[in-house]
């Protein structure tokens, strides 16, 4: 029959002595495994690490964190030289709006220099200033010249371009309440060698006071009455205005003259020798000494070199790594207390309304029906109630609450009232993410047959799908992260959250800030808003990351 035909078997045309056994005197058996068994989060480790973007993403993270961690507690300028803490660290309106600096002598690249244009008048003023209070060096200055028509003919007008130190400030006014204050400070002089004199001027802490009031009403009065001024009084109110809110001035000036328009009420000039040189005034003693000290008020009041007073104070130099900012503090240190409590917010919040979110979605996508149904009319209801109103609502109720504002002050009120606003439904999203991976993994095989051998519900949710899903799960924990931060920034920059005013740190306070100051000092802006687009494209990097490492499906797919 044709089924019981035999087929050719092509090993008979073979001789035999060509066949050899595969395993000659040796036992067959399984051969050992070598290698040992590569666990589910190990092997999300090694397949997150072959993402090189995203490994670079975490580490840009970690970088910022130990940034706010370290920056803080290392800062000089958090701390008194002997340990003692001031509440809004060491600062100095002075030093409002200084350039940052991390050079010296660097042409104007981080060295703390900025560039001032001065009119021909001004700049006749600052230039003429000894050693002790020059801030720019004259051989750099630059000069733009215009001309312009004035009475028939044109008229060349210079305009100079001054790179100037932001950090030399001169010498200011500081008020001693005791005389043993102000001896400590004599005696520091003495023990350093730098007492004034003509060899220590520019050394000397204590500079010489000003006794502007007798050339206004001698000397300057008699040359503006010799010389035709109608509003003599009025000039002379301007210039002592000019004295007493310019301690750096020491010497002779006058309100600058133009033929046409007369004497100016709003510029001055210094008046020079023969040599070019300025004329100071300095108060003298009956014996000729220059007076050091005055009492004012029952105050020892002193002209003092503020640089040199400043690192006589706190036993540093000023020097700002990022820039100060308007109110002379220290911007590096600021915007590192604000990347921790951004970075602690957003990491707070992600946290609260990822464990909220996971324990309702899996409720509402393990079991389904009616109870998924119920679940879903409330997240509807909830996540249509505007954040700004709960935020609203709930800073008027904590902020009019006597009790809370004693326990918590205004700046944790203003805190709870965002963390409310943030996790009343912030966790909905999670929940619905959570939902549908519960939908999607909870009728596969290997769930039903674990539940045909009896696991219950509880190692059914987390031992076989809660894994499955865990890399959109983590993905979209991370990914809040930057959300919050993002929002909390763009709320305190608009305002509509006011952390400033409770003495709270945050980058969007930082953006807040530098808007005002964009034009003059960029710096005050900059780099909050470099800090911020770091973590934003960082967190993104390191969530993608994730999500791949923790996908199942993808398992083996790098290789």
């Amino acid at each position: 029959m044709e089924n019981n035909k035999v087929l050719y078997d092509v090993t008979s045309s073979i001789p035999k002595e060509e066949f050899e056994l595969a395993h000659h005197e040796s036992n067959i058996h399984d051969t050992k495994f070598e290698t040992r068994p590569v666990g589910w989060l190990e092997d999300s480790f090694r397949r997150f690490c072959k993402n090189k973007s995203s490994v670079v993403g975490a580490i840009i993270i970690l970088i910022i964190a130990l940034f706010a961690l370290i920056v803080p507690l290392a800062s000089p300028y958090e701390r008194m030289p002997k340990g003692d803490k001031l509440p809004s660290g060491i600062y100095s309106n002075y030093f409002a709006e200084a350039a940052p600096k991390w050079f010296d002598n660097a042409n104007g690249f981080l060295d703390g220099t900025t560039e001032r244009a001065y009119g021909e008048v001004m700049y006749n003023v600052v230039r003429n200033t000894d050693g002790n209070e020059k801030f720019f060096d004259e051989s750099k200055v630059k000069i733009k010249s215009i001309k312009l028509p004035q009475g028939g003919q044109m008229v060349t007008y210079n305009t100079y371009y001054v790179k100037y130190d932001t950090y030399v400030i001169g010498p200011k006014i500081v008020d001693f309440k005791s005389v043993e204050e102000y001896q400590k400070l004599v005696d520091y002089e003495v023990s350093k060698g730098i007492v004034y004199s003509e060899a220590n001027k520019t050394k000397s802490i204590i500079k010489p006071m000003v006794d502007y009031e007798a050339y206004i009403t001698g000397e300057l009065k008699t040359y503006l009455e010799n010389n035709g001024a109608g509003n003599v009084e009025t000039l002379l109110n301007y210039i002592r205005n000019v004295y007493a809110s310019s301690p750096y001035i020491y010497y002779k000036i006058q309100p600058s003259y133009n033929e046409r328009t007369g004497f100016s009420d709003s510029q001055y000039t210094a008046i020079l020798d023969t040599n070019k040189n300025v004329t100071p005034i300095y108060a003298e003693n009956p014996d000729g000494s220059y007076v050091m000290c005055q009492i004012h008020d029952g105050n020892y009041r002193v002209r003092v070199d503020y640089n040199a007073y400043f690192e006589y104070c706190f036993g540093f130099a000023p020097r700002y790594v990022f820039g100060a900012n308007a109110q002379g503090k220290d911007l590096i240190s600021r915007l590192a207390k604000g990347a921790r409590f951004s970075l602690l917010l957003g990491i707070g919040i992600s946290f609260i309304n990822f464990i909220i979110g996971l324990i309702w979605g899996a409720v509402s996508g393990y079991y389904g029906g009616k109870a998924d149904l119920i679940m879903e009319r409330i997240t509807d209801i909830i996540i249509n109630v505007p954040t700004i109103i709960i935020m609203t609502i709930a800073n008027i109720q904590f902020t009019g609450n006597g009790t809370l504002m004693a326990l918590l002050h205004p700046e944790g009120v203003i805190v709870l009232s965002f963390l409310l606003a943030f996790c009343y439904n912030g966790w909905v999203g999670v929940a619905s993410t959570t939902r549908m991976q519960f939908y999607r993994f909870k009728g596969q095989e290997y769930v039903l047959a674990s539940r045909t051998l009896g696991a219950k519900d509880r190692r059914l949710i987390f031992k076989h799908i809660l894994p499955n899903a865990a890399g959109t799960l983590v993905t979209s924990c991370v990914l809040m992260i930057p959300g919050v931060i993002f929002s909390e920034s763009s709320l305190s920059y608009l305002n509509i959250i006011d952390f400033s005013s409770s003495g709270i740190e945050s980058v969007g306070v930082l953006l807040d800030e530098g808007q005002g100051a964009i034009s003059s000092s960029p710096h005050m802006i900059l780099f909050p808003a470099l800090l911020i687009s770091l973590l934003m494209i960082s967190f993104n990097l390191f969530g993608n990351g994730l999500r791949d490492a923790f996908n199942t499906t993808l398992r083996g797919s790098e290789d």
